[in-house]
């Protein structure tokens, strides 16, 4: 899940903590053992409340010494992977997907680094989704949900009374906007460029049905009917001039810019989008629903996105590392970290009873959450291609952009 500042807004890398220079601990002592951290940038705050975080943990565990890079999600799902793949492996790693590197028998279980007390706080989809092969080995940070979010003003100005339940009537009330508002409106924004193009498609593509994997089957389907007709979709409304242009080079920020603009009357927009609304100053006025569906009859969907925190297994680390762990977990702590982050859903039950009244609506979405298949070890290398190719479906043709997909994550299998 990539937070605006880039999943979309990234800022530039922070390669440290204070300025873009590591932090610095109290001098080296004997037996001082030095943990290396590498984390996403949710957002702005985030340098800020990590000095202050390590800062606190050092002068309580004074033998234990903390570099820390904190970088733009563009730079960490590469930064993360050339570190891993050249063995210099961070201590903990902040990531969007696990499983590839549990697959490596390359990190330590859950419950070599927290109580089950503790393991037992973090919401049960959550630790669900955080297991290979049935074994936990990472634990949630947060998590998003995405819901249907219209810019009222334009929306119902154009002579829409209802926001849209179906692909049916986004095209109807798409064709409102249009007519009302010309060039200065973009209906619908469907960002598909690489920043996260595999999060747009599965909204799209879960309500109609369609996923990337077949638990049931064990198999990928990637290049699935239900799939093709989903990407022929967004191609119509493309071709139909309802979306902003160049939709497979858009990424999720631009949109988010767009809308907060004033420029689009509606989006798929995650659960911090209110608070990217904030930051960008935006004067629109709001409002979400679930989101549409292929047809009539259909139970909506969110797409569930979650982060992790994970530890690589290295020589004398296993107690740092846990010490680290439990310390950002701790409730002040890991509160600080939530409000740093700009607004997702807590990880923990105990945190979600202190939850902002606007996270409800999303809250209320996750009975119905459909997830990447992100305890698959092979996830990682299938979702670096869809992101950069399955925009390519808007201007080619939809099943042979979605069959070399499918071949991509045939050949990287089921692991």
């Amino acid at each position: 899940m990539k937070k605006l500042i880039n999943r979309s807004v990234a800022v530039a890398a922070s390669f440290a903590l204070a300025a873009g220079a590591l932090f610095a601990a109290a001098p080296a002592q004997a037996n001082t053992v030095t943990i290396k951290i590498l984390t996403p940038n949710y957002t702005d705050k985030m340098p800020a409340y990590y000095e202050d975080l390590n800062k606190r943990f050092m002068a309580a565990n004074p033998t234990i010494k903390v570099e820390h890079e904190n970088v733009s999600w563009d730079d960490i799902l590469v930064k993360g992977r050339t570190l891993i793949s050249t063995k210099s492996y961070p201590d903990i790693l902040n990531l969007n997907t696990f499983s590839e590197f549990a697959a490596e028998g390359l990190l330590y279980k859950a419950s070599d680094l927290f109580t089950e007390k503790t393991l037992s706080d973090f919401a049960t989809a959550f630790r669900e989704n955080s297991k290979y092969n049935g074994v936990e080995y990472a634990v949630p940070d947060l998590a998003s949900a995405r819901m249907f979010f219209i810019n009222k003003t334009l929306f119902y100005g154009a002579g829409n009374t209802k926001i849209p339940t179906t692909w049916a009537e986004v095209t109807a009330a798409s064709k409102r906007i249009k007519a009302k508002y010309g060039s200065r409106v973009y209906p619908l924004a469907i960002p598909l460029g690489a920043e996260e193009a595999q999060a747009e498609f599965q909204i799209w593509a879960g309500g109609n049905g369609g996923r990337y994997f077949d638990e049931k089957t064990n198999k990928w389907v990637i290049n699935s009917a239900a799939n093709v007709q989903t990407l022929n979709q967004l191609k119509a409304w493309t071709r139909a001039g309802y979306t902003q242009p160049n939709p497979a080079s858009t990424n999720r920020t631009d949109a988010f810019k767009l809308f907060s603009q004033g420029k689009v009357a509606m989006i798929n927009a995650s659960v911090f989008f209110p608070s990217t609304l904030k930051d960008y100053k935006s004067k629109v006025d709001y409002g979400v629903a679930p989101f549409p569906t292929a047809r009539a009859g259909m139970k909506p969907i969110t797409l569930g996105v979650q982060d992790y925190y994970m530890a690589f297994k290295k020589p004398g680390n296993q107690d740092a590392v846990s010490k680290w762990l439990n310390f950002l977990y701790e409730p002040k702590n890991y509160a600080a970290f939530l409000r740093a982050t700009g607004g997702f859903i807590p990880a923990t039950k105990s945190a979600s009873t202190e939850v902002d009244s606007t996270l409800l609506p999303f809250i209320e979405q996750l009975d119905n959450a459909i997830f990447y298949p992100g305890t698959l070890g092979s996830w990682g290398a299938v979702v670096a291609k869809i992101t950069t190719q399955i925009g390519g479906g808007i201007t080619k043709d939809a099943k042979t952009v979605l069959d070399s997909l499918q071949r991509t994550a045939v050949a990287a299998g089921v692991k």
